[in-house]
């Protein structure tokens, strides 16, 4: 009865869209696989919707390997493969074992994200030249930033949609149980969705915003970047 799986897709195309993978994650994510090396698109886990697949952890910004000089090896590779299966594994265990519990689910999320952060440092650290790795660990903070505060905009959004809907959504699950003939129940949808539509609005509102912020972001971290290393 929400815009939930929209204000998902939105934040998936805005994420898929700036080729900048970060390390939000959810119960979801955990279960996903990760290829470093190989293109975004698999499950970003910006905490929002069912298992929205946006991308997996900063594991490959295509934007970022055009503008610097990485020494690859495969050594470097499998330990972050082997970091990275270590943090999901650690997140299932912790999702599994929080349960319900909404601090316990969040504190596993800000946990996994911290652990991807240091394998991809470690990575970076082993694969590129000293003189690009401080800008690029910026850069890599300043993403994460954009990504977590756009999934915690879009969390607050949902929240707030859901609050001010409540009384109405109440309302229709009565009017839905009395009704005994179809008119009736499309009066009561119907008078649900006007009931709603501020709120609906509000939300599209708060979403657009949201979008609106993180591409400037984007676009900040990205000219300190180049600004960094402009050589590259």
């Amino acid at each position: 009865m929400t815009t939930r799986r929209t204000i998902a897709a939105t934040a998936a195309i805005l994420l898929i869209g700036t080729g900048a993978i970060a390390a939000g994650a959810t119960a979801a994510q955990a279960r996903e696989g990760s290829h470093p090396g190989h293109g975004p698109g698999l499950g970003l886990g910006v905490g929002i919707g069912h298992g929205d697949r946006v991308g997996q952890g900063q594991t490959l910004d295509r934007w970022l390997e055009r503008h610097v000089d990485r020494t690859s090896t495969d050594e470097a590779r499998a330990a972050l493969k082997a970091a990275l299966e270590s943090a999901r594994t650690a997140l299932r265990d912790a999702i599994d074992a929080a349960g319900e519990d909404a601090a316990a689910r969040e504190a596993a999320r800000v946990a996994f994200a911290s652990a991807v952060q240091a394998a991809i440092t470690a990575f970076d650290t082993a694969t590129l030249p000293a003189d690009q790795l401080a800008a690029v660990t910026a850069y890599r903070s300043a993403m994460a930033g954009a990504i977590e505060q756009l999934r915690s905009t879009v969390e607050s959004t949902r929240l707030a949609f859901k609050t001010a809907t409540a009384a109405a959504q109440d309302q229709l699950k009565s009017a839905l149980a009395a009704a005994t003939t179809r008119e009736e129940r499309r009066a009561a949808w119907d008078a649900y969705r006007t009931a709603i539509e501020p709120a609906r609005e509000a939300q599209r509102a708060a979403t657009k915003s949201a979008a609106d912020a993180f591409r400037a972001s984007v676009d900040a971290a990205r000219d300190a970047l180049e600004a960094a290393i402009p050589s590259v």
